[in-house]
């Protein structure tokens, strides 16, 4: 008798544990419907052109889950300096379905003036939805003292067999000769024209490759 009601009582405690494991996955099958904001980013963007117009360009990645219903997230910017406009393009994003997804808007930040160092302020960008606002800031890394005057470091793009993009961080504003030479030992520096780096000090410039030079070096030298 002992046994079989120690059987019976294990049969239960069995199905009891069935049972919440049961409520369990359902839980978490309902939370996984749900939409939901989860995360918010930024990342400054290199200039597409050798002479920026004043105009810096963020990407936001936006991280989100649709789920029960469209989650839509629109953009704000707060904390900017005076005489500075702020578009999101796209304005708003929609998420859909359960899984979670990434989508970005582009950020253009336009000064009519003088390019403004973002880099060095700590402006804010805010994604509210129906349910939930995230906010993020941007990270202030160097002082804008040093942002106006630091030294260029360029980088390098082979785009093909024929292009090459020259990306330049360099001061803020401020106008680069870009040259090149075939040799350091005894350098000769052609000029191939100029760029303008914008508010966050970066710059792009677009050249060829010279068939008869198989080795090139690249510098920026700024305009006094």
């Amino acid at each position: 008798m002992k046994s079989r009601q120690l059987d019976q009582i294990m049969k239960k405690q069995i199905s009891a544990l069935l049972l919440g494991v049961t409520f369990s996955l359902a839980s978490a099958g309902v939370s996984q419907a749900m939409s939901e904001l989860i995360s918010l980013s930024q990342q400054a963007l290199w200039p597409t052109s050798s002479i920026p117009n004043g105009s810096l360009m963020y990407a936001i990645t936006t991280v989100g889950r649709g789920g029960a219903g469209l989650l839509e997230v629109n953009f704000t910017s707060s904390a900017m300096p005076p005489g500075v406009t702020v578009t999101f393009s796209p304005t708003t994003l929609r998420f859909t379905g359960n899984q979670i997804t990434a989508q970005k808007t582009i950020m253009t930040v336009f000064s009519a003036g003088c390019p403004v160092a973002l880099d060095s302020f700590p402006f804010t960008i805010t994604a509210t939805s129906q349910r939930q606002t995230m906010t993020i800031t941007n990270q202030v890394s160097l002082a804008a003292d040093y942002v106006a005057v630091r030294p260029a470091t360029l980088y390098i793009d082979n785009l093909d067999n024929t292009n090459l993009c020259v990306r330049g961080l360099g001061a803020t504003g401020k106008t680069y000769q870009i040259e090149a030479t075939s040799s350091l030992s005894n350098p000769v520096w052609s000029s191939l024209g100029s760029a303008t780096a914008d508010g966050n000090g970066r710059f792009t410039f677009f050249t060829t490759t010279d068939a008869t030079a198989p080795t090139r070096f690249f510098r920026a030298v700024i305009f006094q």
